[in-house]
């Protein structure tokens, strides 16, 4: 069998005329028929707000405190009763997150814009009761008188460390990290509004 070189050079003129075709169809502005999109606008990411509620409680403020509390029982025939005791605690201001709504956090673009619950006390059984200790004590005291001394330092301890100074200071830190978080997530603009405190402490 014979070989036909000159279909070897057909091809090969036929190559050379489709890629003049093709860079004429280029050089005349043709676009590529395929295209890269990039969405420069950052959506509401679930994985976000799955993070941050699982947060729970998140601490902004955490006070030290010791409250000596004293009692006395008097007796007609002999001495009284006595009981005086220094409890400690740790009371912690922050946000609890399980009180957002659903819509909470929502974004507009590079804005992240949230609304918060109150600065609150985040657990009501601060003090304690293996740090707290007895001062003086003399005589027999009930359960229930123990727990009646145990309810007036958690009043006083509230009272002294839930202080509208303090509940500013825990928002500041809040408005502080919750902006840093935001900010590393890809959000170049964090709106937040925190609700009131109450005055009650």
């Amino acid at each position: 069998m014979k070989k036909r070189p000159y279909l070897r050079i057909i091809l090969y003129i036929a190559f050379l005329v489709a890629m003049y075709l093709i860079l004429t169809w280029l050089g005349k502005g043709a676009k590529i028929p395929f295209s890269l999109y990039h969405n420069k606008a950052i959506d509401k990411t679930p994985a976000h707000i799955i993070h941050m509620e699982k947060i729970g409680e998140w601490e902004f403020l955490s006070i030290r405190d010791e409250e000596l509390v004293d009692t006395v029982k008097k007796h007609f025939f002999r001495p009284g009763d006595q009981l005086a005791r220094i409890y400690s605690g740790t009371l912690r201001l922050g946000i609890n997150f399980d009180q957002c709504d659903s819509l909470w956090a929502t974004y507009l673009g590079d804005s992240a814009i949230l609304s918060l619950p109150a600065i609150d006390l985040l657990d009501q059984n601060f003090i304690d009761e293996a740090r707290s200790r007895s001062f003086f004590e003399r005589g027999e005291w009930s359960a229930e008188e123990r727990e009646e001394m145990y309810q007036r330092a958690q009043t006083r301890m509230k009272a002294r460390c839930l202080t509208p100074e303090n509940k500013k200071r825990a928002e500041e830190n809040a408005r502080t990290q919750l902006e840093a978080l935001f900010r590393t997530m890809g959000y170049r603009v964090v709106e937040i509004t925190i609700a009131p405190s109450s005055s009650q402490p």
